[in-house]
């Protein structure tokens, strides 16, 4: 770990995500990107700088972390751009934590595992400490608009009685690979059928719903959660997709807790690619009252590339372990 100099960076995952945050970590002066890897075979052997379009040459894209860090020696932050759920990542993180790097991860279900996940969060905090290194989860939703920034702003709250978070997001200025996750253009019998299962869509709802419950130390009950396709009932030519009638525009996506006393907890997100006037907004009764909109929408993916590159040098200075809350409970 390094107070002062450079950070030597190393990027596990290469997919759109991955490949913006490498390429900004190439503009950033105090960090150095020294290693990477991914398992897409067209990728394997091509230097980083090649993929991203500017960084260096002579960093070549390796199929495991054994062989990155053969080349590179160390690294000092590994930002980690591979999967959403615990189950499918834990092995990733620990490698990584138990290599000596401290890990910036935009895995949703980092954000609180500590209720979905509680034998897996203990475990890697648990490493984290061992090795004297940080985990910690970045992004924009989770990490941003529905956990972090709420909890903070109810600091600014006396007595808060409830708190709700409303998205609507354009889908037509996002990347493909999130219009696919939300089913844009497929057949909307078919999503609707895994919609019903929450086997498509946004991750890490229920978990932000218990981050801000456990900020605002509020004992809440079982996070409801809804999830329906968005329809077309016309034909929609955005952003370089066709949707015909009939076909799926995006997703709505509810979730709701409560407290045996009437304290609440709603969040509402809708992502739609006919979406016009795109918005975040951010409620919490309490006293003062406390309103937040972004009129236009937080761009996510820009924001997530900067939260991450961002939290590199809060991580290597971060004391050891699974960092998730940033703000005590209020009184």
């Amino acid at each position: 770990m390094r107070e002062h100099g450079t950070l030597r960076i190393l990027h596990f995952g290469l997919g759109e995500i991955g490949i913006g945050i490498a390429r900004e970590t190439a503009r950033m002066a105090r960090l150095q990107s020294v290693a990477a890897v991914d398992l897409d075979p067209s990728k394997v052997g091509r230097s980083l700088g090649a993929l991203a379009g500017s960084g260096p040459s002579d960093v070549i894209v390796r199929a495991s972390l054994a062989e990155a860090l053969a080349d590179a020696g160390s690294a000092d932050v590994a930002l980690h751009c591979s999967g959403s759920h615990i189950e499918s990542i834990e092995g990733s993180l620990m490698a990584l934590i138990d290599a000596g790097c401290n890990v910036v991860t935009t895995a949703e279900e980092v954000i609180c595992p500590y209720v979905g996940h509680p034998d897996a969060a203990a475990r890697l905090d648990a490493a984290a400490k061992k090795n004297g290194v940080t985990l910690y989860a970045a992004g924009v939703n989770p990490g941003f608009l529905m956990d972090r920034l709420p909890v903070y702003l109810s600091s600014m709250t006396l007595a808060p009685r409830s708190l709700r978070a409303t998205r609507l997001v354009d889908l037509s200025q996002r990347r493909s690979a999130l219009r696919r996750k939300m089913g844009v253009g497929e057949d909307a019998a078919s999503v609707r059928e895994r919609t019903r299962r929450f086997a498509i869509g946004h991750a890490g709802f229920a978990e932000s719903v218990q981050y801000v419950a456990r900020a605002l130390g509020w004992a809440v009950g079982p996070v409801r959660q809804t999830l329906e396709p968005v329809v077309a009932e016309r034909r929609v030519e955005r952003g370089g997709e066709i949707v015909e009638a009939g076909a799926v525009l995006g997703l709505a996506h509810t979730a709701h807790a409560e407290t045996s006393d009437g304290h609440e907890i709603s969040f509402s997100l809708t992502m739609r690619l006919d979406c016009s006037e795109p918005f975040d907004e951010i409620e919490i009764a309490g006293q003062p009252p406390i309103l937040v909109r972004f009129p236009f929408g937080l761009h996510g993916d820009l924001a997530t590339l900067a939260s991450a590159v961002n939290a590199a040098s809060f991580v290597a200075t971060a004391a050891p372990g699974l960092i998730s809350q940033l703000v005590t409970p209020t009184a």
